[in-house]
C-alpha cells in the first residue's frame, strides 16, 4: 500500500484550471494533424491523376533468366466500354455463328473498340509465332541476341516441316541466320524454323514477357498453345507501338507483318488504301488471322479467331465491318 501511495504522490493530479490548458493543447494538435493529412492526401491524389510517363519496372519477371532479362513495358491504354455500332457490325457479320468466334477490335489513338467473346480461349496455332516475334526483337533491342548468328536447327525441327522450309535462304554453308528464320517464320509461317527458335528463346521466357504486356490466357509452354482474341489483339498492340523495344525493332517488325504471305483472311476484306500486317494461323477447327490497318483516320488493330475450318471469307467480312466504323 505505501509503494502504491507513493506511485500517486510521484504523479500529482493537475488543479482543475490546468485540465483547461491541457484540452486546448490537445484540440490544437489535433486541428493540426488533421490539416497535415488532409494535404498529404491531396497530394497523392494529384500525384495519382497527373499525366507523365509511368516507371517502367527494372525487375525481371519469374522465367525470364531462361532466355535474358526483360523489363517491362509502357502499360496499356486504359480501355472504355465496348462501342455498341462497332459490336453490332460485328454481330452483324457473324450472325447464327457468334460462339464460333472471338473478336477484338481497337483503335490505338483514342481506345475506341469491342470486343465478342473476348476471352474464348482457341488453339493459337500460327498466332504464337508473334510471340516469338516480339521476344526475338526485344531481345535484340536488349542487345541479347544477334540476328546475324546462324540458328541452331535439329531433326525435331525438321519434322515440324510443312513444305516451307526448302524456301528458307540457307548461306552457302547450309546455315541460317536468325534474322532469315524470323523472316521465314512470319512471311511463310514456316513452322520447322519457328520451333527452333522457340526452343533458342525458351518458352517460359516468352510467356513471362507477355505477362509483362497483360496477356492473361496465352501460353507458347503447352502444345496446347492457348490463347484469346483479347490476347492477340493486345500483343498486336504492343508491336505496333513499339513496346519496349527500340525504333529498329518496331520498324522491322512492322515490315515483316507488312510482307505476310497469307491475306485471305482480315486483309481481303479491306480497301487498296489500307495498309494492313498480319499473322493467321490454321489447323483442324482453327481459323485465325491478327492485324494491324493503317488507314487515313489512324491505326487499329484486330484480332478474328474461330474454331472453323479455313473460313476465310467469313473473317474478311468482319474485317470489312470493322474497317467501316473504326476507319471513319
Amino acid at each position: 500500500m505505501q509503494r502504491r501511495a507513493a506511485l500517486r504522490v510521484a504523479h500529482p493530479a493537475p488543479p482543475s484550471h490546468a485540465w483547461d490548458l491541457l484540452f486546448t493543447a490537445a484540440l490544437a494538435a489535433f486541428t493540426l494533424a488533421l490539416a497535415l493529412f488532409g494535404f498529404v492526401l491531396a497530394g497523392a491524389i494529384v500525384d495519382d491523376s497527373s499525366p507523365g510517363p509511368r516507371a517502367e519496372s527494372t525487375s525481371s519477371p519469374q522465367g525470364a533468366t531462361a532466355g535474358g532479362a526483360h523489363d517491362a513495358g509502357p502499360a496499356p491504354m486504359t480501355r472504355g466500354a465496348d462501342d455498341a455500332r462497332l459490336q453490332a457490325a460485328i454481330l452483324d457479320e457473324l450472325g447464327a455463328d457468334v460462339g464460333r468466334f472471338g473478336v477484338v477490335a481497337r483503335r490505338l489513338d483514342d481506345g475506341l473498340g469491342a470486343g465478342v467473346n473476348p476471352d474464348r480461349v482457341f488453339y493459337a496455332a500460327s498466332t504464337f509465332k508473334l510471340a516469338l516475334l516480339y521476344e526475338a526483337e526485344l531481345r535484340r533491342s536488349q542487345g541479347l541476341l544477334d540476328f546475324n548468328a546462324p540458328l541452331p536447327l535439329d531433326e525435331s525441327d525438321l519434322s515440324e516441316d510443312l513444305g516451307t522450309f526448302e524456301n528458307l535462304p540457307f548461306a552457302e554453308d547450309g546455315t541460317l541466320t536468325i534474322g532469315a528464320a524470323l523472316e521465314a517464320m512470319i512471311t511463310l509461317s514456316d513452322n520447322a524454323s519457328a520451333v527452333a527458335l522457340l526452343r533458342l528463346l525458351g518458352p517460359e521466357a516468352i510467356d513471362a514477357t507477355l505477362a509483362t504486356l497483360g496477356l492473361k490466357h496465352t501460353s507458347v509452354n503447352t502444345r496446347e498453345l492457348p490463347t484469346t482474341a483479347s490476347d492477340m489483339a493486345l500483343l498486336m498492340e504492343a508491336i505496333v507501338r513499339g513496346e519496349g523495344v527500340d525504333p529498329e525493332a518496331r520498324g522491322h517488325m512492322r515490315s515483316l507483318l507488312l510482307a505476310q504471305h497469307s491475306r485471305d483472311g482480315i486483309p481481303a476484306g479491306l480497301p487498296g488504301s489500307a495498309r494492313v500486317g498480319n499473322k493467321t494461323g490454321t489447323w483442324e477447327q482453327a481459323t485465325h488471322d491478327v492485324a494491324f490497318v493503317e488507314t487515313t483516320s489512324g491505326t487499329y488493330v484486330v484480332a478474328v479467331l474461330s474454331d472453323s475450318d479455313r473460313d476465310w471469307g467469313r473473317i474478311a467480312r468482319v474485317s470489312g465491318a470493322v474497317y467501316a466504323v473504326l476507319a471513319q
